[in-house]
């Protein structure tokens, strides 16, 4: 709805207004007598310019197909239609003025007045609000304001259109986007998170959507890298078997059926996975199928554990029924608190049966069971089956029974306790009894032999347990036959690792992989092996030994045992161990000589020589040559049976001392050496260790020795006159370098070594290094006054008089330089330091040397600054002479004639 501009209380007005306007201004103006006739005119000009504004058109509004508001310009209601009463809830007469703004929804109204103050600034502009009925109903409204300039009382107009539906509508399909959102996070949450494999495909066997774990095993089965959009038929894999029943099965799921299945995937690598495929159908929210859905669960373990588990099964029974042993699987019956109160029997053998003359095939109850118990004497046995399942520990024990047609035989009972029950088993071992009996009078003939034997003798069954230990297996390894008899095996003796090795050792020797609970000792007695070997004692410590092991065997010389000798070869090793160890030190020593030796033997063949001598007689090896390949010169020799002693008589060598000689090397030089002789007995026979040292360089160095000498004595007399004088001198210089030439005094050189040499010790002791830097007043002056020797005399005097106040051995004064001087007092703390400087300036001051010019005194004065550290390593000494610099400018800054103490901020005199 168009309205027209606002118009003002008056025409436009055109030129000929204008003019006139003007000529009646010009009349004013020139005819000034004239002016009731122009106010007149002007007055007329006005009526006739001046119209009223119309009223608006109300029935125009009330057909308008928009709600509609008319306000003024404060925002003030005018007008609105049925519309925007039916929208707002509220009538006209309710509306007008600031009425219509209780219509608003409190939220928005500040908006909504924000809308019209925009107005009356020339926007236009259109706004979403609320209205709130009284009832609590939320009507939302477009709204867009127009301004009017055509009509009374009327500013601007607002037109509104209902968006309730709209606003609905778009709540609804963002609650949908939301909970789809939801959804798909929540399916994308359960994807990644879940390791079983789960995939979706369309109704054309394209995959829409799979996690991580489904892709990862369809490239482990085939090699192949699944992508959404692909299609599943188009995939070759590796498996035709795999592949047709994949297909099979997303057809019958596409085709609506959902099931699960058990089914194994064979992959590249031909080895089989067992899978539970469970296959749905995936519907939208129309209910119409749109895919199919598939989730693997990977039971390979599980499947194989059920064979094992089945097949276990089948071979206990089939143990029990094939085993000559009564056999009885008993299960424990609970009350309702888990109270063990009786068994009942849930697997019996044959045997079981006529064991216990239990004709009934039927499982019997335990009455039954301690009925047949008790008639062999041993009804205690239902007490033990009930210990051994609470405790869960085996229980094993022989019996001899009574019973009729059971007199003298001997049962085996063990009792062994399983998840829901205990198994009994009752083996038959009269037989072996009879037997231990029947030897039972030759063992002991047969113990005390053993016992009466030097060696360890361990005898043990086919099954490595103890049969027979003698009295000097006890004594050697602290253990008592009674402990171990029955109960224990070699290897507690033995040490692990050197066991495994022994095993490693066989291996290597047989070519093959031994079972893992190979015993070596077994395999040492079947190959009739004697070695050493270590032993463990009961307290822990070990020792070595010679064990010869040996099998064991019936009259049918069939194996039933093995048996070990073992000597303590302790007192052997020892002399073997430092007999190499002697052997070592010898080898290494020849090695280190730069002597020659060599052993020759009878015959005098060179058996042995060290580096020395080979590297001298530029040989590679001398084992085997003759010796007298080194002596050439000595001629051919008669004798064969005792070489070496007819060339040791040629050389002139014997074993009383040594004698020069003469060797030839390779290379045909000869050698002037020094020999010495010995002889060893090894194994009755002669062997000569013969020491050659080579004198060659020594007889050089004699005779430059001796000309050398005789030129050191010819200088030493021309040199030891004047060397008296040059230490004299020496001595002197260096006086003379450490002091100052006008004071006599330490100069500045030898501070600064006292100064490190002093820091260092206190560093090293802990105690305080103090340092003070004197300076003498004015100076200058009294130099300029009294003139350069007078002045000198003054520094010497009171150099004398700072030194002379220094009472400890350590403490230490120096020219610095010009009329500076320093003293280093160690071990002094701020206390001591004071005190010192306080006697110097004192004693300066009494020495009343006149100073006319001074300004502090009519006296020659000092002024003084003191720092006090704790000395630390790696701290440069001369920051502790920068204190004390800087301490002395305070002092002379303050006027002098005083001293201060860095790091006080005080002066004082």
């Amino acid at each position: 709805m168009q309205v027209a501009e606002c118009l003002s209380g008056y025409r436009k007005i055109g030129w000929q207004s204008g003019a006139v306007f003007i000529a009646l201004s010009l009349l004013l103006v020139f005819h000034m007598l004239q002016w009731p006739v122009y106010l007149f005119l002007c007055a007329l000009f006005m009526v006739l310019r001046l119209r009223p504004k119309p009223v608006f058109d109300k029935a125009a509004y009330e057909a308008s197909a928009f709600a509609v508001l008319l306000s003024d310009s404060n925002a003030q209601c005018c007008y609105v239609n049925e519309k925007w009463s039916l929208l707002s809830g509220l009538s006209l007469q309710e509306a007008l003025g600031d009425g219509w703004l209780l219509a608003i929804h409190p939220e928005d109204q500040l908006r909504v007045l924000e809308m019209y103050t925009a107005t009356q600034h020339g926007v236009l502009p259109a706004l979403e609000y609320r209205f709130l009925h009284t009832d609590g109903r939320v009507v939302w409204v477009a709204s867009s304001l127009l301004p009017v300039s055509a009509c009374a009382n009327v500013a601007c107009q607002e037109l509104l259109t209902d968006l309730t539906e709209l606003k609905k509508q778009q709540t609804e399909r963002s609650a949908l986007l939301v909970e789809q959102r939801q959804l798909k996070e929540e399916l994308e949450s359960i994807l990644s998170s879940s390791n079983d494999p789960i995939a979706a495909v369309d109704m054309d066997f394209c995959f829409s959507v799979f996690n991580q774990s489904y892709a990862n095993l369809f490239f482990i089965l085939y090699g192949i890298k699944v992508a959404r959009q692909d299609c599943l038929l188009q995939y070759k894999l590796s498996s035709e078997e795999d592949r047709s029943n994949l297909v099979a099965f997303w057809g019958r799921v596409l085709l609506g059926e959902s099931f699960v299945i058990r089914c194994a995937l064979h992959g590249d690598d031909k080895v089989p996975r067992i899978f539970d495929l469970s296959f749905s159908p995936q519907f939208n929210f129309s209910g119409e199928q749109i895919g199919a859905i598939n989730v693997l669960h990977d039971v390979t373990l599980s499947a194989q554990t059920e064979r094992a588990l089945q097949t276990s099964e089948e071979l206990f029974k089939a143990a029990i029924q094939s085993s000559v042993d009564a056999i009885y699987v008993l299960e424990a019956i609970k009350d309702v608190n888990l109270m063990l109160i009786d068994f009942e029997f849930s697997e019996v053998n044959q045997n079981g049966f006529d064991f216990l003359d239990l004709h009934s095939q039927s499982t019997p109850p335990a009455a039954q069971l301690k009925s047949a118990l008790s008639r062999i004497m041993y009804a205690g046995l239902f007490d033990i089956c009930s210990e051994v399942f609470l405790s869960g520990i085996k229980y094993q024990q022989e019996k001899e029974c009574f019973s009729s047609g059971k007199d003298g035989c001997w049962f085996l009972f063990s009792v062994v306790a399983i998840s829901n029950g205990v198994v009994l088993t009752v083996s038959d071992i009269s037989q072996r009894k009879r037997s231990e009996l029947a030897l039972a009078a030759f063992s002991g003939l047969q113990q005390a032999i053993l016992d009466s034997a030097g060696s360890a003798i361990i005898v043990t069954d086919l099954s490595n347990t103890i049969r027979l230990f003698n009295r000097a297996a006890e004594k050697m390894l602290g253990y008592q036959a009674s402990e171990l008899i029955a109960k224990e095996t070699p290897a507690l003796f033995h040490q692990a690792p050197v066991a495994k090795a022994l095993i490693d050792e066989f291996e290597s020797e047989l070519g093959e992989k031994l079972p893992d609970d190979a015993d070596v000792f077994s395999i040492q007695a079947k190959l009739y092996i004697q070695r050493d070997w270590i032993y463990q004692h009961r307290d822990g410590h070990v020792f070595p030994v010679e064990l010869t092991m040996n099998v064991v065997r019936n009259q049918n010389d069939e194996i039933t045992g093995y048996m070990g000798i073992a000597n303590d070869i302790s007192v052997r090793k020892l002399a073997e161990i430092k007999l190499q160890q002697n052997e070592s030190h010898t080898l290494a020593i020849l090695d280190s000589l730069h002597d020659c030796v060599l052993s020759v033997g009878a015959d005098g063949l060179i058996l042995a020589a060290n580096p020395a001598a080979l590297k001298i007689f530029s040989y590679d090896n001398l084992s085997g040559k003759s010796l007298s390949l080194l002596f050439p010169r000595l001629g051919k020799m008669n004798s064969q049976q005792d070489l070496a002693q007819e060339i040791f008589v040629c050389l002139g060598v014997d074993t009383q001392g040594v004698s020069e000689v003469i060797a030839i090397n390779r290379e045909g030089v000869e050698i002037l050496m020094d020999m010495a002789l010995a002889i060893v007995e090894v194994e009755d026979k002669h062997i000569y260790i013969i020491t050659l040292h080579d004198l060659t360089q020594h007889k050089l160095d004699e005779q430059k020795m001796q000309e050398t000498i005789e030129e050191l004595e010819a200088v030493q007399a021309s040199l030891s006159g004047s060397h008296e004088q040059l230490s004299q001198a020496n001595q002197e210089l260096s006086r003379l370098a450490h002091l100052d030439g006008l004071t006599g005094i330490a100069n500045r050189r030898l501070f600064d070594q006292t100064l490190v040499q002093e820091w260092a010790r206190a560093a090293r002791s802990g105690e305080c290094l103090a340092l003070a830097m004197l300076d003498v007043d004015y100076f200058k002056r009294y130099n300029d006054h009294f003139g350069h020797q007078v002045g000198d005399e003054c520094l010497k005097h009171v150099a004398a008089t700072i030194a002379s106040a220094l009472h400890r051995p350590g403490d230490f004064v120096a020219r610095y330089g010009g009329e500076e001087f320093v003293l280093i007092l160690p071990g002094t703390d701020q206390t001591g330091a004071v005190q010192v400087v306080e006697t110097v300036l004192e004693q300066v001051r009494h020495l009343s040397i006149a100073h006319q010019t001074s300004d502090v005194a009519k006296v020659v004065t000092l002024s003084a600054g003191i720092a006090v550290l704790l000395p630390l390593q790696g701290i440069d000494p001369y920051y502790l002479v920068q204190a004390a610099d800087r301490a002395l400018y305070q002092a002379k800054n303050q006027g002098r004639n005083c001293y201060f103490v860095a790091g006080a901020n005080r002066l004082t005199e």
